[in-house]
């Protein structure tokens, strides 16, 4: 099950909506309570009072630090951010690859249609509701991804490692026995120009997505 492209990147997109759902569950109940605790400071006299104490007039200052802190990214969201990168950008080039090199004779069955289309509608779907950033040099990250990947899939055709039907490859096209120049060819245009501007497809997504919220917000 392991030894596939697809099970990798399935895998990675599952693990990144759990991580999202419970960031922002977590998120959510920060903002929740916050609201809880400010309620308590609710008449002018307290308003007054807090603005008076001895020491404040430096507030703005520290408030303005404070807030750069806190705008900071946490371990936990860059590495959230870069799963999002792997699960959106090289969950693409999966669904691409597959469909237009891999799928051949395969049965267009639930399995199929889950991890090789609908893994891509799951990431357009959220990259278009979330405020998640893309940046456009943040496609390296699937580029190493992916190349990890080619580098798995030849130690494991060197260590003698086979298939489910025991062919001595992961895919056909990664035959390293009989490994064509023109196969070659292809996976570099795969990964140094499908993959950028599969990328730019999504930045774009999110462009327009901003471009929408700054225009129509409350």
């Amino acid at each position: 099950m392991f030894i596939y492209l697809t099970n990798w990147t399935y895998a990675i997109l599952n693990i990144y909506f759990v991580f999202a759902t419970t960031l922002s569950c977590i998120a959510l109940y920060k903002d929740m309570k916050k609201e809880t605790e400010t309620t308590t400071l609710t008449t002018d006299e307290q308003t007054v009072e807090i603005e008076m104490e001895a020491g404040n007039y430096g507030a703005v200052d520290q408030d303005s630090e404070e807030a750069s802190e806190k705008d900071a990214l946490l371990c936990h969201h860059k590495f959230f951010w870069f799963i999002y990168v792997i699960a959106a950008t090289a969950g693409l080039l999966v669904t691409a690859g597959y469909w237009t090199v891999l799928a051949g004779d395969d049965p267009v069955d639930a399995n199929n249609i889950t991890k090789h289309a609908l893994n891509s509608v799951f990431m357009v779907v959220d990259t278009s509701l979330s405020a998640i950033p893309v940046r456009l040099l943040h496609f390296l990250y699937a580029l190493l991804y992916l190349l990890i990947y080619v580098v798995f899939s030849f130690i494991y055709w060197f260590l003698g490692g086979t298939d489910n039907q025991g062919n001595t490859y992961i895919y056909k096209s990664l035959d390293y026995d009989n490994f064509e120049p023109t196969i070659g060819g292809l996976m570099v245009v795969f990964l140094l120009v499908v993959l950028p501007v599969l990328h730019l497809i999504l930045f774009g997504i999110t462009k327009f997505r901003d471009h929408l919220h700054r225009k129509y917000k409350a």
